[in-house]
């Protein structure tokens, strides 16, 4: 009998297809239950016994015991306040940057070479050093040594510019209490809690070598909410000047000290970075282009624009402790073809009783004929530059929300200064025109 022979491919193929399909069958897996592929997913051990050791006014040395792991540790992960400050390799981390008399919570995580991290090591609690509370003693020319720190503020960006928070302005105010309440010992140890200092200056260029009390940063970490002045004798008592764009609006910042250490005024207060350096928007009403091409929300960095800040605080508590206290703002602007050399408001659109805006125009007259005006109380259709989203100007006229709604009446006590550059702002020969006017109406 002749058997049929099946083809030799025929059969292999019947052979493979039997032997794929026994798994099939009996519902087995072709797979491991374990893991075959090589990778290491056990993480490392934590790190144990961290501590901190030579802690100063801003900086600690963190160390730790070294975890384990069974491919080897790659590095530590450092965390300050909850969040990945640093990677070292090292079982010791040296912590820089920190702020006087301020707590810090510090934890460490290790990675192994495969990426897999450890839980958190022990945390530790950190306060670092108290700046001394000493009243300082400086000499020379106010003018210069306030000119310095103007010179060396931060600018457009790097967001230096720090928010105080509500604890802060609290110690704030109560320096200011005590400054104006002549407890100079107290307002010293306040001011140290939030690292500024106070340095009782003798300028030795006035003829009564006349005396002040600056409240500055402390240089070791700076807060960037600017400078205060106060005279210890003013012979203007109601006069406060003011620049809150010492940056942006040209030797506004200079001028504003001319003015007042020629005036002998009651007090001086300075911005302490560009108008622009901090990128994050102010919560208060109005618009700009200032910061960008596009007209944005002011910056928290602008004083003038900020109801949460020392110099809105430092403004309230003169408006409320000082009687008749007047506030003079200087600003500066680029002058177009049809702009006068100078735009005055007080805030509003009202006319108070006793009218320092058109005191101060006729004194300025006087000083330069030449100058050509714009007031919004008079000049009713002129829109620009008018200042009413101030929020200085609208708490000293008792806007109901000086974040958010313009006063719409007047108390008089809030003079606000756009000057063109040439005329006014250039140098001191320009600031003179100022200085002088504001002590013919003071």
């Amino acid at each position: 009998m002749k058997i049929k022979q099946t083809p030799i491919h025929y059969r292999l193929i019947l052979v493979l297809g039997f032997f794929l399909t026994i798994p099939l069958l009996s519902g087995c897996s072709t797979q491991s239950d374990s893991n075959t592929s090589g990778q290491d997913i056990e993480p490392p051990s934590s790190p144990v016994n961290l501590v901190s050791k030579n802690t100063t006014l801003t900086s600690t040395d963190l160390q730790w015991s070294e975890a384990t792991d069974n491919v080897g540790i790659l590095t530590y992960l450092v965390f300050k306040n909850n969040e990945n400050l640093a990677a070292t390799t090292s079982t010791e981390r040296a912590i820089t940057g920190l702020r006087p008399n301020t707590n810090y919570t510090f934890k460490v995580k290790a990675k192994d070479k495969a990426g897999n991290t450890s839980e958190f090591s022990n945390e530790v609690s950190v306060t670092t050093l108290s700046v001394e509370a000493e009243l300082l003693h400086a000499s020379g020319n106010l003018e210069s040594y306030i000119g310095n720190l103007i010179d060396s503020a931060p600018g457009a960006s790097g967001n230096d510019y720090r928010v105080p928070t509500a604890v802060e302005l609290n110690t704030w105010d109560l320096v200011i209490d005590a400054i104006l309440n002549g407890d100079i010992e107290f307002a010293v140890e306040k001011a140290a809690e939030i690292n500024y200092k106070i340095t009782e200056f003798t300028d030795t260029g006035l003829d009564s070598q006349q005396g002040f009390y600056i409240l500055e940063d402390n240089s070791l970490e700076s807060n960037f909410w600017g400078t205060y002045v106060f005279s210890k004798t003013p012979e203007r008592g109601q006069l406060v000047i003011q620049a809150p764009h010492i940056k942006y609006d040209l030797n506004t910042g200079k001028q504003a000290v001319y003015s007042f250490r020629n005036n002998l005024a009651r007090a001086l207060f300075i911005s302490g970075t560009h108008r622009c350096n901090h990128r994050e928007e102010s919560s208060c009403s109005g618009s700009t282009t200032t910061c960008s091409s596009e007209g944005e929300s002011y910056r928290i960095s602008d004083m003038a624009h900020n109801v949460k800040s020392a110099f809105q605080l430092a403004t309230e508590n003169l408006f409320e402790n000082i009687p008749n206290s007047v506030f003079v703002q200087l600003h500066g602007f680029g002058k177009k073809s049809e702009d006068p050399y100078v735009i005055m408001s007080n805030g509003t659109r009202d006319t108070p009783e006793e009218d320092f805006v058109v005191e101060i125009r006729d004194a300025l007259l006087i000083e330069d004929s030449s100058l050509s005006f714009k007031i919004a109380h008079i000049d009713t259709d002129w829109s620009r530059l008018n200042g009413f989203t101030n929020t200085q100007g609208r708490f000293i006229n008792n806007s109901s929300d000086p974040c958010a709604v313009s006063a719409t009446s007047t108390s008089g006590r809030f003079i606000h200064i756009e000057q063109e550059k040439s005329k006014l702002r250039e140098g001191s020969a320009q600031w003179e025109k100022i200085s002088n006017a504001l002590k013919e109406v003071f």
